[in-house]
């Protein structure tokens, strides 16, 4: 601070002998009794008469500057005290949010090898019953089966070894998911753990200065602004707010982990889910250019969309992990819905204009995996010849006539009517969809789909162009046009219509389509949209 003096008038300080606390000037071996607030430097009497006397110099006793400085370091005690206070339960905090993690991850893991324990025993009590068999009927025929039977032993074999392989490998799968997902979890509370200790650092180096520099008036004086300054600097940035509230963030996304089971159209899966993440384009697959016009019709199976031509009704399956199209059916009838019932068997809705009287004869098929027809199944007729189908949680066939109250219960194995569900003040003007838990949502028209109970009656409406179920969840994708940007947007609902993200994806359409395609998602949770020109691929990733 004696550098900012004009040169020539700089004042050296040393301690008087006999002295321990006392101050003389250099200059004129006087007591230190003054500090110059201009110059910041202390100063003798005759100093203070000669150099200091004018303004701008303004005078403090010395004794008074130096417990005022004290008096300001030793004020900051209490808030270190207490910052350090907060830190350590933050730091308890962190141990606390670590240690249910890791037994939430636990937990998931345990579910998902529990699960799949089962299936893999399951196909050992497959296996055993098919060699039980095999081996009654070799003691029939003793020499000829014989013969045959470790082939056939082999061959069985080597099937259930394929299954199990594929439920290993499922398990597999899913324990990496749930290894990368925690592994983006705890490197968040690395990430937080270094800056926490970083700020006790800081603090101790802090209170360490404070006691080292209380020593001596001398230092006490040269470094008290810049340690005040410090302090000010590490107390105003609030740290230990922004880390808790982080923790909590970590905390309520970890809980919404989940891991979720079920079957679809027949076939178990099971995946990590319940999260809002992130939605990524990971392939886009272009559709036939002899493909005028396509229209989505439903997801046939746990890789498979169906697309017809909106000009010659013709059918295409694409596989989207092949990324392989195919035509299946050629032409005919115009498609409105199609969905597996099981493994070997899809049943589709459609338009007929050939229905004659009380009875819709053409608008319920089954078809086969090779798209032959198995049979038709009929359903009163109210005067219009387009049907939507489904399939509930019961493997019932669920079908509605276009702008009818009634939707249909069938038993595919012999197409009869168990039951009839009458929806109470509205109409069928589009697909239907089931839910896990019964309920049935609606398009009924207006922009508007309904969730109705197994007894008619409304649950919740949502507004939209496209709604499409996520038969494992019962999540909702909701699809609507964009008309400011000029996009089709994607949002994310609850069974009950409440958004739990806004344009999860979103994409421009192009002009071959005829109407707008439903975003689809498959029971490994893979999002399938349609821009017209290509099916688009989403997969959902974790983020924090």
């Amino acid at each position: 601070m004696a550098a900012r003096f004009p040169e020539g008038n700089q004042v050296q300080l040393r301690l008087r002998k006999g002295h321990n606390r006392i101050w003389s000037c250099d200059k004129h071996g006087e007591q230190i009794k003054f500090y110059c607030k201009k110059h910041k430097i202390p100063i003798c009497h005759p100093c203070a008469t000669k150099d200091h006397s004018q303004k701008p110099c303004t005078l403090d006793d010395i004794e008074d500057v130096i417990f005022e400085r004290r008096r300001q370091l030793n004020e900051q005690f209490p808030k270190i005290q207490e910052l350090q206070k907060q830190i350590e339960a933050l730091n308890t905090k962190i141990k606390v949010l670590s240690a249910s993690g890791s037994t939430h991850f636990r937990t998931i893991d345990n579910n998902i090898q529990a699960s799949y324990h089962d299936k893999i025993e399951s196909v050992g009590e497959k296996e055993n019953r098919m060699i039980r068999v095999i081996n009654e009927e070799a003691d029939e025929e003793i020499r000829l089966v014989n013969e045959n039977r470790e082939k056939r032993i082999n061959n069985c074999t080597l099937e259930m070894e394929k299954e199990r392989k594929i439920i290993k490998d499922k398990e597999k799968e899913l324990l990496l998911d749930a290894k990368k997902i925690s592994e983006v979890v705890f490197m968040k509370i690395k990430d937080i753990t270094n800056k926490n200790r970083h700020v006790i650092n800081t603090l101790m180096n802090i209170e360490s200065t404070i006691s080292r520099i209380n020593q001596h008036d001398e230092t006490l004086l040269k470094e008290a602004p810049q340690v005040l300054a410090s302090i000010d600097e590490n107390l105003s940035l609030n740290v230990h707010q922004d880390v808790s509230d982080c923790l909590d963030r970590i905390q309520s996304e970890v809980e919404r982990l989940e891991f979720v089971e079920g079957t679809v159209g027949g076939e178990y899966y099971g995946r990590i889910d319940g999260y809002i993440g992130k939605w990524e384009l990971v392939k886009s697959i272009h559709i036939p250019s002899v493909v005028n016009k396509p229209w989505v019709r439903g997801l046939v199976g746990e890789d498979e969309i169906c697309v017809q031509d909106g000009d010659n009704n013709a059918m295409y399956v694409t596989n989207i992990n092949t990324q392989h199209t195919e035509k299946v059916i050629d032409g005919g009838e115009s498609m409105t819905s199609c969905t597996p019932i099981d493994s070997n068997v899809i049943v589709c809705g459609k338009d007929s204009d050939d229905c004659m009287g009380d009875r819709l004869d053409g608008c319920i098929t089954l078809y086969d995996r090779q798209w032959k027809v198995i049979r038709d199944i009929s359903i009163p007729r109210n005067g219009y010849d387009s049907v939507y189908v489904d399939v509930d949680r019961d493997w019932m066939i669920l079908a509605a006539e276009y702008y009818q109250c009634n939707i249909y219960v069938i038993n595919p194995a012999n197409g009869k009517i168990v039951n009839t569900i009458k929806m109470q003040g509205k109409k069928v003007r589009g697909e239907i969809q089931a839910l896990s838990s019964g309920d049935i949502v609606v398009n009924t028209g207006n922009n508007r789909y309904t969730v109705i109970s197994r007894s008619g009656g409304e649950k919740a409406v949502i507004h939209c162009d496209e709604c499409r179920v996520g038969k494992l969840t019962d999540t909702l994708y909701i699809a609507y046009y964009d008309g400011a940007r000029n996009t089709i947007a994607v949002d994310q609902a609850s069974h009950d219509g409440i958004i739990q993200a806004r344009r999860i994806v979103e994409y421009e359409e192009s002009d071959r389509t005829l109407f707008m395609n439903p975003c689809l998602v498959t029971p490994f949770g893979t999002l399938v949209g349609c821009d017209g020109d290509k099916l688009l691929i989403y997969k959902k990733t974790f983020i924090l």
